[in-house]
């Protein structure tokens, strides 16, 4: 017999477009089934909730949305599965447990990968591995409390791979109501679960809370986009969408009554519908500007209203390559979500070079939809009125550290002319044996910073020389694997 989950309501996340239009939520409307035990294993775990050690099965679920075959993970470890279980259905908001860290792991590894680095062999230890990290992460389950050792190393090290490389990873949104060029159009953008055009026909649409109507009601994509859509006599209301769409891996379903959570591990179609607010407006900035400490530089901002704001990627410019706009992503600063207070934020752009430098924000909505603010004026470092080196950072380190040293401008005629000094930076063993080389040429006064690389290198301590005319300073650092 199968087990029957009615979606009433499954929340995808907020999707924001771009500018001044934005879209309230992404909900189903589906008929879900879980069936059975799939790959995985059953291991004794201590339950956090309890601190007590407790036999659970940890892996994936075989089951069916709109009766096409899927698989699912456990959000949470006291999701104790009584299959059959019909009582299923989805009122919460679950926007706070579909992370980056998540994210990741359901687009890096089983189901929906299946060849990678460091698989194990047997998928049964793969899927409970992946199951237990992604518990650690959504209930803090102790991985070292399994009784299971190749598992349990297993999860540690997919949880490494977390930490290292998840960064700023949403789950994508595969049908967006997007504005056209004309202010009282728009389009319908469907796609897959990697953001690639997909046709879907039959897509309904409603105009709600307006004195308008929209010019036609039902559209289809072609290759991922409908012909345009106006919006008549209003330009406020609310959009409903319906149809057939991708279900990406990371949604979530859950139980009634605190029942169990599952997050869909495979992309498949299903029943949706996206409500859009035809007329909101986009975040707010209220101020942006930035502060010189040394050769650090404090960017502050403060926005008036947020509407499901992810984060801003904090970016840099050097004046000189303004000719080919070479903007660099130096940062990532997390949003608030949905807010109608002042909300203040800070990011510090630290051990800069000389010279003068333009900032810009990139607001990102939950869906990937962006736009830029720009700080005003340009930002000038200084020239050093000394030679310095400071400790690298971090120390001890492991494998890669930064270090930073200062030039000041040589009195002497030659180097005058030249408006450079010849700089030796070198890296030396306990031993005395030079191992790298990491500047060796002129360079003209400012600030500067070095990146080395121990990966190569055993642990141990080693030393690094700054020499440039007259001066010459040795640092130590430690290199722990």
């Amino acid at each position: 017999m199968k087990t029957l989950i009615s979606i009433s309501k499954l929340l995808l996340l907020f999707i924001i477009i771009l500018y001044s239009n934005r879209a309230i939520s992404q909900w189903s409307y589906t008929q879900t089934e879980i069936l059975s035990n799939a790959t995985g294993r059953v291991l004794n775990i201590t339950n956090p909730h309890t601190n007590s050690s407790q036999q659970i099965f940890t892996g994936l679920f075989n089951g069916t949305v709109d009766a096409n075959p899927t698989q699912f993970y456990s959000v949470k470890f006291i999701n104790n599965f009584n299959l059959p279980d019909t009582s299923y259905t989805d009122v919460t908001d679950h926007s706070g447990l579909i992370t980056p860290s998540i994210v990741y792991i359901l687009n890096n590894y089983y189901p929906y990968k299946v060849n990678y680095i460091n698989r194990l062999d047997n998928l049964n230890d793969e899927s409970a591995s992946v199951q237990l990290a992604i518990w650690k992460i959504t209930d803090n389950v102790n991985i070292n409390s399994s009784d299971n050792i190749l598992i349990k190393n297993r999860a540690q090290s997919i949880i490494s791979d977390v930490a290292l490389n998840s960064g700023n990873n949403f789950m994508p949104v595969t049908v967006e109501v997007v504005n056209d060029i004309e202010p009282e159009f728009f389009y319908i953008k469907t796609t897959d679960e990697n953001g690639i055009g997909i046709s879907v026909n039959n897509i309904e649409l409603e105009l709600l809370q307006s004195p308008g109507y929209l010019s036609t009601y039902t559209v289809n994509t072609f290759e991922g986009i409908s012909p345009s859509v106006e919006v008549i006599n209003s330009g406020v209301g609310l959009i409903k969408v319906k149809g057939n769409f991708m279900f990406p891996q990371g949604m979530i379903f859950n139980g009634n009554n605190g029942g169990p959570e599952l997050f869909l591990a495979k992309p498949v179609i299903g029943k949706m519908q996206t409500d859009y607010d035809w007329g909101a407006l986009p975040v707010e900035l209220a101020s942006f500007s930035s502060s010189i400490s040394g050769n650090n530089v404090n960017l502050n901002w403060t926005t008036s209203s947020e509407i499901n704001n992810a984060g801003f990627d904090v970016e840099r410019s050097n004046v000189k390559s303004q000719t080919t706009n070479e903007w660099m992503k130096i940062g990532y600063v997390k949003g608030n979500g949905s807010v109608s207070t002042l909300q203040n934020y800070i990011f510090t752009d630290r051990f800069l070079n000389s010279g003068k430098y333009k900032y810009r924000l990139k607001q990102i909505d939950f869906n990937g939809n962006f736009e830029y603010f720009n700080l005003n004026s340009d930002v000038e470092i200084g020239t050093p009125s000394e030679f310095s080196l400071s400790q690298n950072y971090p120390n001890p380190f492991n494998p890669g550290t930064k270090i930073n040293y200062e030039l000041r401008i040589t009195r002497s005629a030659e180097a005058e002319a030249r408006r450079a000094n010849y700089v030796s930076l070198k890296v030396f063993d306990i031993l005395g044996n030079e191992i790298a080389t990491l500047v060796n040429e002129n360079k003209p006064a400012g600030i500067y910073s070095v990146n080395f690389d121990g990966s190569n290198l055993p642990s141990g301590i080693y030393f690094y020389k700054l020499q440039t005319g007259n001066f010459s300073k040795v640092m130590k650092m430690t290199l722990i694997k």
